[in-house]
């Protein structure tokens, strides 16, 4: 009886947590993961209703406890000693010859998003810092998009920043991290006439996101998997994107691609 309600509970809890976040659509991707998390929960529920009756009840219970024992310790190591570590940054890794700066989601003004902004943001300042450098903006156009990420991150960052456009390279034809890392390179050695072992890069993205895009430089064919983390511009975003890149990260791995 104690631990039906404990299930019950949890799945009123997750099932609370995802219509919250429904309205808004950057953060759906959150209300999908908890709303799946309470379906899961319910389902245990009624699993240990009918366990007394039912032997495959049993089984299904246990086999529930062990799944959901498997992600909390799963989720809870990820977010801790993969996402989180990934924001820590060494003053060397924000010098470098080329920024690649990750795309985002672009407003229906053209506008860059908030965490396409922080991105921008964050690729300025390095560029000030360090006025020898380049960028690399990457980004193409999505279904839901009024140009493409590339030009909107050009735009921003010369005429609001005041980035001198030579020293900013598009790259519009991603969809994707992995297209934004392996375009970058093939820019910046057939554009510029470079060796991929003659220049130093770093990739610039949301913090949340560092960790992943620094094992998929290297995966790019990166010398060096280097990343600066631009802050998640805003908190209720927080949870939605801390669980898709726990899904992202955790596919990785299972499918052997995570390598550190």
């Amino acid at each position: 009886m104690i631990e039906r309600r404990f299930w019950l509970a949890l799945a009123a809890l997750f099932a609370v947590g995802g219509v919250v976040q429904l309205p808004w659509a950057p953060s759906r991707f959150g209300a999908v993961f908890f709303l799946a998390l309470a379906v899961g929960c319910a389902g245990m529920w009624l699993v240990l209703h009918g366990q007394e009756k039912y032997g495959v009840c049993r089984v299904l219970a246990v086999l529930g406890r062990v799944l959901f024992a498997l992600f909390v310790v799963s989720f809870a190591a990820i977010q801790l000693f993969v996402i989180q570590a990934g924001m820590w940054t060494q003053a060397t890794d924000t010098q470098a010859e080329y920024y690649i700066v990750l795309g985002a989601l672009v407003n229906p003004d053209g506008q860059p998003s908030a965490a396409l902004a922080a991105r921008c943001d964050t690729a300025a300042e390095l560029l000030a810092e360090n006025p020898d450098s380049k960028a690399v903006l990457c980004g193409g156009q999505g279904g839901n998009e009024p140009c493409t990420e590339a030009d909107s991150m050009f735009a921003y960052l010369t005429e609001q920043k005041g980035v001198d456009p030579a020293r900013l390279l598009r790259e519009d034809m991603s969809t994707n991290t992995i297209e934004n890392l392996e375009n970058a390179r093939t820019l910046i050695e057939t554009a510029e006439a470079r060796d991929h072992e003659s220049y130093t890069a770093a990739v610039v993205t949301s913090d949340y996101h560092l960790a992943r895009a620094k094992v998929l430089m290297r995966r790019a064919g990166y010398e060096e998997g280097l990343g600066v983390p631009a802050p998640t511009p805003c908190p209720g975003q927080w949870v939605a994107v801390r669980c898709r890149e726990y899904c992202s990260i955790l596919g990785l791995m299972l499918t052997g691609r995570w390598t550190v």
